[in-house]
């Protein structure tokens, strides 16, 4: 009987021991949609659409972003954002930061916590698409949009970003 139920708990196991083992997604850098306007500071801003999460309150259910981190090129966690104010908000945080390139750390829809490289550029806002909302303009040429491994497009190339500067 032992047996039996360490056989069965050992077989419940091995699917989870499987799914931490699974290659982390990768993906070219998300920069801020093309433009073609002049910076006026040295600082820039990022918007995560993050997967969402249920509260319920009352008889109404709100949807909210979850908490993503900021890492540095180095890797060093720098911010860890809340991405919403309060149960009811369902709109992700807009957090202004100096230009550069850094690495998100927050949970997409289709593939659970993914890290993804930003670019932070003067003046503009870098928009990350995680939570399957968003299509870009028809017209958008493939290498314009980054892409999860789906096919599911997260935000604007960071190369197409820095050769519009």
């Amino acid at each position: 009987m032992k047996t039996k139920i360490l056989a069965l708990i050992g077989a419940a196991i091995m699917p989870l021991l499987a799914g931490c083992a699974t290659k982390p997604v990768t993906l070219s850098p998300v920069g801020p949609e093309p433009s073609h306007q002049t910076p006026y500071n040295s600082t820039g801003h990022l918007r995560v659409y993050s997967d969402t999460e249920t509260c319920d309150i009352g008889e109404n259910n709100y949807y909210p972003h979850m908490g993503y981190v900021i890492r540095g090129e180095s890797g060093k966690v720098i911010k860890f954002v809340p991405n919403h104010i309060g149960d009811m908000d369902e709109s992700p945080t807009l957090v202004t930061m100096p230009t550069g390139n850094y690495q998100v750390v927050a949970e997409s829809s289709a593939y659970g916590r993914v890290t993804v490289p930003v670019i932070i550029q003067a003046g503009k806002t870098t928009v990350l698409h995680l939570d399957r909302g968003w299509r870009p303009a028809l017209n958008s040429s493939s290498n314009e949009v980054v892409r999860l491994p789906d096919g599911e497009a997260v935000g604007w190339s960071g190369s197409i970003a820095k050769s519009s500067e």
